[in-house]
């Protein structure tokens, strides 16, 4: 608009001020104007002054140069001779009939109307000399001159709610805007390129033409270009800042960004913030400096909305139709990277601060939670990978060089639904160290129609203690009426395609519940049998009360307490691969660790403790190895006592729930009941003397539990080879359960460990 005011009136734009100065002047009092009339009720109705005049400089180029191609039409200014002084163009003189207009002193006219071979002389021109040429300009500014002219087709998306049928309008007006400037912007500059010598054309600040433009000498008449131009230069700029107001109302009621809520109750507010950014252009004085910031941060604009377009396309997301059927992701794929081309193309030191701005202010968003759909999409891109991997994994088969254990933890929630066991959750998370497969899972008892809510807080509450563990991973409650066929099923079904736990770890029952009950042994022998099948590794702590962190910082030196491995029975690896795992947390580096075995006398413990030592080093374990020799002492009175009290305390309570059954009975069934009686009496009569297995049993046990308590009783963690349930056929779970109360009996804190199928197939 200052260009406009300096040709048409150039006493009027002159102020004592310095050039820069003068555009800042003149552009922020065209600016107020715009703002008062943008704040005006019915400031919607001048937007359309922007294309009118658009049209009127098209209009007067046309007939202008309609006009010079007339036969005969007089040619106002001729370019000067060769070598002549750098002067205003003069007038052309008479022509001489007798003089030829290839003549090297013969004036040529600098408008001499379109022809096709000044368009081929324009289109491809010689190179310029070092003294003619014009080192300020280059392709980027040029670029980023003429860009900001072509970028206002999707203005009209900010108008979208005053329209009746916005899904036909918009893309139509796009459409025809694109095409309608497109035509236009192309045919006059192929007009000027084929009616103006080149020389003219590269006059940049139009001294040979005494600071008239060139377009208005061509045009006709010559002051409809300069009026358009203003009329234009009003349009597009109201036009920007209602567009600019409601995008920025937009942002506010949306709440992606951290806006006053003054801007998302009326158009009038969001306008202040819309004139002040304005201003701050308007303050740096010189458009040369300001169309590359405008023409990055459009380009910026429009590469995001091609992404997401594409991404879209991509997926394909059901929310996602488009009704042009000749529409393809690929189209928005194009347009992405030509706008990424182009904004290096015009000035790559503003468009990477655009982009990093871009970036940032995607993860603004991302991380405030606004349902926005540019955050969707990246979503919904992440889910689409992860499905093709899921599949592609599905194919082939698991590895198993890179085997390690993905775990499914088994807790218990307290009545405010909390964890009751944190141990066992921290030391799964010192296990994984953030890496690998971590399922918390627990079971709510009750309906799981009503129970839903309740599911919902024991999510949150199994995710904010993974939070404080600074371990991530997965959360699932499930809600039944029973607890135990709850869980076989969870462990059981907890999985995706390949993505399953490979181990399961839970923890021993608190309490002498299980020596009390025989029911709920079984029930604890059953969730084992379950756990541990389909080749899954099964891990039972025992004696994890040390407060909610099981492994305290204990340093880097080898002064902590040890931690001990007993590789009884079963292949061991996934045994000795534990200490592995769990001293790459800083909570047990300082643990030294042991590797014990078992031997009999007739065992060579010279050469077992060489082949401990080798499997050592080939697992890279740092580990000192010992062999345990276990002798065959005779069995002992308190052995064969404490094997009769277990087996009479089982028999006696098998008799109580047989009486508590039968109470109630009809004396049919009293007879029947009667001879169960017997038979169990007469059992308990044969059970005078404990069963040998049983004492057999025992008495290992014992044994190695005495070998174990003797050097690990001061171990931070003793990690124990699991024997394996009894199989579902034999009902003397309890005297399992029993056994193993001996075997850890008088130590701390232990893991007891059990191998898949898997881990024996790796070793």
């Amino acid at each position: 608009m200052m260009s406009c005011l300096l040709y048409v009136l150039p006493p009027a734009a002159i102020l004592p001020l310095s050039l820069l100065n003068l555009g800042r002047s003149y552009g922020s009092a065209l600016l107020a104007l715009l703002g008062f009339g943008a704040a005006a009720p019915h400031g919607t109705r001048l937007a359309p002054l922007g294309p009118i005049g658009m049209g009127l400089v098209l209009l007067a180029l046309q007939v202008g140069a309609m006009r010079a191609a007339l036969p005969g039409a007089w040619h106002g200014l001729c370019l000067p001779l060769p070598n002549s002084p750098p002067a205003p163009l003069q007038p052309c003189p008479p022509r001489n009939s007798n003089s030829s207009s290839r003549d090297p002193e013969t004036p040529r006219p600098a408008v001499p109307g379109p022809n096709t071979h000044l368009l081929a002389r324009n289109l491809w021109p010689p190179e310029p000399s070092w003294d003619t040429g014009e080192g300020s300009a280059s392709f980027g500014l040029l670029l980023g001159l003429s860009l900001p002219t072509a970028c206002g087709v999707l203005w009209g998306c900010s108008h979208a709610a005053e329209l009746r049928d916005a899904a036909h309008s918009v893309p139509a007006g796009s459409i025809g805007a694109a095409v309608g400037c497109a035509v236009g912007y192309l045919s006059s500059a192929l007009l000027l390129g084929a009616s103006v010598e080149g020389q003219l054309l590269r006059d940049k600040f139009g001294s040979s033409l005494s600071s008239r433009p060139v377009l208005s000498s061509l045009s006709w008449p010559h002051w409809l270009p300069l009026l358009g131009a203003g009329l234009a230069a009003l349009g597009a700029g109201l036009t920007a800042l209602l567009g600019a107001a409601r995008l920025l109302r937009g942002l506010a009621r949306s709440r992606a960004l951290p806006l006053p809520h003054a801007v998302s109750s009326a158009d009038r507010w969001a306008l202040l913030p819309a004139l002040l950014l304005a201003e701050l252009g308007v303050l740096l004085g010189s458009l040369d400096l300001l169309a590359p910031v405008l023409s990055v941060f459009i380009l910026t604009g429009y590469l995001c909305l091609n992404l997401s377009c594409a991404v879209q396309g991509m997926l394909p997301s059901p929310g996602w139709s488009p009704r042009c059927r000749l529409y393809h992701w690929a189209l928005s794929l194009a347009g992405s990277l030509l706008c990424l081309a182009l904004l290096f193309l015009t000035c790559w030191f503003y468009a990477l601060p655009a982009l990093c701005m871009a970036a940032m202010l995607y993860k603004y968003v991302e991380y405030c939670g606004a349902a926005s759909e540019w955050g969707e999409g990246l979503r919904g891109l992440q889910l689409s990978a992860a499905r093709i991997a899921l599949l592609s994994l599905e194919e082939g088969p698991e590895p198993t060089n890179s085997w390690r254990p993905q775990l499914l933890v088994l807790l218990k929630l307290d009545s405010e639904l909390r964890v009751s066991q944190p141990q066992l959750l921290a030391l799964a998370a010192q296990l994984k160290a953030g890496r690998g497969l971590l399922v918390a899972a627990a079971v709510l008892q009750g309906n799981a129609g009503t129970g839903q809510g309740e599911a919902r807080a024991a999510e949150q509450s199994l995710r904010s203690a993974l939070a404080s563990l600074g371990a991530r991973g997965f959360v699932h409650v499930s809600v039944a009426p029973r607890e135990r066929e709850a869980l076989a099923v969870l462990v059981q079904g907890c999985r995706l395609g390949a993505l399953r736990p490979n181990c399961v770890l839970l923890g021993w029952p608190r309490g002498a519940a299980l020596r009390e009950d025989p029911a709920a042994a079984t029930e604890f022998v059953e969730l084992l049998r379950a756990a541990g099948s389909n080749g899954r590794g099964l891990l039972v702590a025992k004696g994890l009360i040390m407060g909610p962190s099981i492994g305290p910082s204990l340093g880097s030196g080898p002064s902590g307490p040890p931690l001990d491995v007993w590789w009884v029975v079963g292949d061991g690896r996934l045994l000795t691969l534990l200490p592995l795992l769990l001293r790459q947390h800083p909570s047990w580096r300082g643990c030294p660790v042991r590797l014990f075995t078992v031997a009999l006398l007739e065992d060579n413990s010279v050469a077992l403790r060489r082949l401990l030592e080798s499997f050592a080093r080939r697992l890279r374990l740092p580990a000192s190895t010992e062999v345990v020799e276990l002798h065959d002492s005779a069995v002992s009175a308190y052995t064969y006592e404490r094997t009769l009290m277990m087996e009479q305390r089982s028999q006696m309570l098998r008799q109580m729930r047989l009486s508590a059954r039968q109470g109630s009975s009809a004396p049919s069934q009293a007879s029947q009941s009667g001879g169960e009686e017997e038979e169990v009496g007469g059992s308990g009569a044969k059970v005078m003397g404990p069963c040998p297995a049983n004492v057999r049993r025992m008495h290992a046990a014992e044994r190695l539990n005495d070998a174990i308590v003797r050097r690990s009783a001061a171990s931070r963690l003793v990690l124990l080879d699991l024997p394996a349930p009894p199989p579902p056929p034999r009902p003397r779970d309890d005297n399992y359960v029993e056994f193993l109360e001996v075997l850890t009996e008088g130590l701390g804190p232990v893991l007891l460990v059990r191998g898949g199928d898997r881990t024996s197939k790796d070793q």
